[in-house]
């Protein structure tokens, strides 16, 4: 007999999963399935099972299953198209938009006047120093 999880924790797994969150199959434990582990797509809903529905950038549309598959939430960047973690930058164009933090700092740059190729090596010495 499937076990469901309870009510709190569905309801933290639709506060995490929202719709239109993007999310990365970690793992599907269905013998069926066709989603290779690293698909990326974008949650359609949660039901009240903690089954997060899911349309897959592959054209799937298979759910992961609380307690049997997993995934992962990503956030990709609306300039640069780049999955990145950590905090997000917001965007001096329209101080709405969040952008990755290199993006970010590409854009503090150029208000500050610095050419793109001096822009780029100041970004390479960032990530060396980290």
């Amino acid at each position: 007999m499937m076990m469901f999880p309870r009510k709190e924790i569905v309801d933290r797994i639709k506060k995490d999963y929202p719709e239109g969150t993007r999310v990365e199959l970690v793992s599907m434990d269905d013998p069926y399935s066709k989603i290779p582990e690293g698909t990326r797509g974008t949650v359609r809903c949660v039901d009240d099972t903690g089954t997060i529905f899911v349309n897959w950038d592959n054209g799937s549309g298979l759910g992961i299953v609380y307690g049997e598959d997993s995934c992962r939430k990503i956030t990709e960047c609306p300039i640069c198209k780049k999955i990145y973690s950590g905090h997000p930058a917001l965007s001096r164009k329209d101080n709405k938009t969040l952008i990755c933090p290199d993006c970010g700092t590409r854009e503090a740059l150029e208000s500050a006047g610095v050419p793109k190729d001096e822009q780029e090596e100041i970004i390479d010495t960032i990530h060396k120093g980290v």
